[in-house]
């Protein structure tokens, strides 16, 4: 039986860098709602718009915020993330 990957690929990109791309393990980003969401590797796809907080993201055994942000948008597809952000 084949092993899934316990990671997926993630971009962010900001209007003027790119601020990672990468593996990611576990993806964790702010909602309109101000409730925190959680990628997953093989997530769901999905479309959202985010609000205002903090990107944070883990690999392996280390956790670490990426940016703190405005606004933006998340896509998720074939095990891919693509994060585009308003800071």
């Amino acid at each position: 039986m084949a092993k899934k990957e316990d990671s997926f690929e993630l971009t962010v990109l900001s209007e003027k860098a790119i601020l990672y791309y990468g593996p990611c393990d576990i993806l964790f980003v702010p909602s309109v709602k101000k409730d925190v969401v959680v990628v997953l590797p093989y997530h769901t796809p999905m479309i959202m718009k985010l609000g205002e907080g903090k990107v944070v993201m883990k690999v392996g055994h280390d956790k670490s915020e990426l940016a703190t942000i405005k606004s933006g948008l998340l896509h998720v597809k074939s095990n891919e993330v693509q994060l585009l952000t308003n800071l």
